[in-house]
């Protein structure tokens, strides 16, 4: 963590020049001040006093939306001149003990908070981010400090949760909602969030249990049970969809066993077909020079 001071930089698109300025901001928010993010990251690893030149990729750059502000066309790839005057650097976190890391991660918590006012998500991000950095250990804080470190730990991931749902990051989402269950299992928005997320990713039957359980905790959640409401119809149509995609299946696999079954009749007529007595179509011929018993019309005698 750290803050650039008096950084001059000179940057062209297609030759022309279209900034030229020093610029101040605090690592990690350079989009803030109209730095795009792959010039941010190089930055990182300057020395006080470099210079250098950086040529970005549409991606690193400002990608398909370009920056009207400055003039930069959708789609640009840029060149810079860079030089770092200055650069001031915060303490590390391991250079921290635990109180200013919690001092330190409110800090972020607010700044994360401003940025997600604005719609700032991926600024939000970062600074929430920088919370579970901070707070993933909390060894040799007494209780008191201990539950204020986890109260704001649980913040981070909660609002990780949030703003990744935002983004429609749903994995992430759903990532950061269950370490805040983790850490609380008596949290109705870690519940919630999760639920949201399941659902987005087409898992109703897990979003139903998330909201659910809100509900157990929370009776009153009106949210939670509109969500249930949604669950149970997308579960409803699921299962209608799946009757259809297996039934349609098992009457096609249906019509071909009877057709196989017929087809095999077909074949086992033909082959007994012919002169073979009662088995087949002709009747069965007799000796004439055998008695008919069966003719005989005597009581007590019997054919055998």
């Amino acid at each position: 963590m750290g803050i650039c001071e008096k950084v001059h930089v000179i940057g062209r698109v297609n030759g022309t020049v279209f900034d030229e300025r020093d610029v101040q901001f605090p690592i990690g928010e350079g989009t803030e001040h109209n730095i795009p993010e792959g010039l941010e990251r190089a930055l990182e690893i300057f020395k006080k006093g470099e210079k250098s030149s950086i040529k970005l990729a549409p991606k690193y750059a400002f990608g398909s939306a370009g920056n009207p502000e400055l003039g930069v066309p959708p789609g640009a790839s840029l060149e810079y001149e860079v030089e770092l005057k200055n650069f001031e650097k915060a303490k590390e976190s391991w250079e921290m003990d635990q109180e200013e890391k919690i001092e330190q991660a409110k800090v972020c918590k607010d700044r994360g908070t401003i940025f997600f006012k604005q719609d700032k998500f991926r600024l939000a991000v970062k600074q929430y981010k920088k919370i579970i950095d901070l707070l993933q250990y909390d060894s040799g804080l007494d209780d008191e400090k201990k539950a204020e470190s986890h109260s704001v730990l649980l913040a981070g991931h909660l609002n990780l949760a949030m703003t990744y749902l935002k983004l429609k990051d749903n994995g992430h989402a759903r990532e950061h909602a269950s370490k805040a269950i983790e850490l609380d299992s008596t949290s109705v928005k870690g519940y919630f969030r999760r639920g949201q997320a399941n659902l987005n990713m087409g898992d109703a039957v897990q979003a139903q249990q998330d909201f659910q359980t809100c509900i157990n905790l929370d009776e009153t959640n009106k949210a939670a049970k509109q969500q249930l409401q949604i669950c149970a119809t997308r579960i409803k149509a699921d299962k209608l969809k799946e009757k259809q995609l297996y039934g349609g299946m098992f009457d096609k696999f249906a019509r071909q066993d009877k057709a196989r079954e017929e087809a095999e009749a077909r074949k086992n007529k033909d082959v007994m077909g012919g002169d073979l007595g009662e088995w087949g179509n002709a009747e069965e011929k007799t000796d004439p020079n055998k008695t008919d018993f069966s003719k005989l019309d005597i009581d007590g005698v019997e054919m055998l």
